[in-house]
């Protein structure tokens, strides 16, 4: 279930690193529900819910997600079917499959990558707010009609 994987990614050192290294879900492994996760999380398997990680998650080439997604990082190599909300980027690597909307300050998509969806990119502040739907009824009044002569 757990275990090293075969794809090599370049990243930089993060504070899962020196505090024991990261989960994997490695591949033929299925979830159907929630992960909540510290640390970097590497998912070759498959992923029906949502899932939330509190620094990295690298979606491996063999990886499926069908879920609600929400870290610091976001790194796809494999396929998501569902929003990724990214509190630092979002990197779309060659062979992605996304089909979803993306939501982070920086967002990476190299070429040869399918997207489908809608992308936000800005500070994290600003994209948590929500936002009034423009048109947006207030009140109704009725007014009285004129008597009939």
């Amino acid at each position: 279930m757990f275990g090293k994987s075969n794809d090599t990614e370049t990243r930089s050192p993060s504070s899962s690193d020196r505090h024991g290294g990261q989960s994997i879900l490695q591949e033929g492994v299925v979830v159907r529900g929630e992960i909540e996760a510290k640390g970097d999380v590497r998912l070759d398997g498959t992923l029906d819910g949502k899932i939330e990680v509190s620094s990295r998650l690298t979606i491996g080439t063999n990886g499926l997600v069908k879920a609600e997604v929400h870290a610091t990082d976001v790194v796809v190599m494999g396929r998501v079917e569902g929003s990724i909300v990214a509190k630092g980027r979002i990197d779309l690597k060659k062979g992605a499959h996304v089909t979803g909307n993306l939501q982070a300050p920086t967002l990476t998509i190299e070429e040869g990558v399918f997207f489908e969806g809608q992308a936000k990119m800005g500070a994290a502040a600003e994209m948590s707010k929500p936002k009034k739907p423009e048109g947006e009824i207030l009140s109704i009044e009725k007014k009285p009609t004129p008597a009939a002569r």
